[in-house]
């Protein structure tokens, strides 16, 4: 899955719809209000269309991939203790 930088600022202020930057369309940490279009619409998925928009335009534009190259395989597991719940059962959660 290709991945790129995306700079975020003023994704949470900007319409995704028609593109109104404007620090009031922020009505509430949860409510996004445009000034200009009037479209209403959770501030989270506001700001993420918009992220979205940004990352899809850089790609058009042939910006590489920045994925991280994974990490080496040691051989040595995945460095996860396991432990025992009271019945016996054996699970990942040291707190379990």
């Amino acid at each position: 899955m290709p991945v790129v930088h995306v700079d975020a600022a003023y994704t949470s202020r900007t319409c995704a719809e028609c593109g109104y930057i404007d620090e009031a369309n922020r009505a509430s940490q949860a409510r996004f209000v445009c000034g200009s279009c009037g479209v209403v619409a959770h501030a989270d998925w506001n700001g993420s269309r918009n992220i979205r928009h940004r990352a899809e335009e850089l790609w058009r534009r042939g910006v590489q991939s920045t994925a991280p190259d994974p990490p080496p395989n040691t051989g040595r597991g995945t460095g996860r203790k396991r432990s025992t719940t009271a019945s016996g059962a054996r699970c990942a959660s040291p707190g379990l």
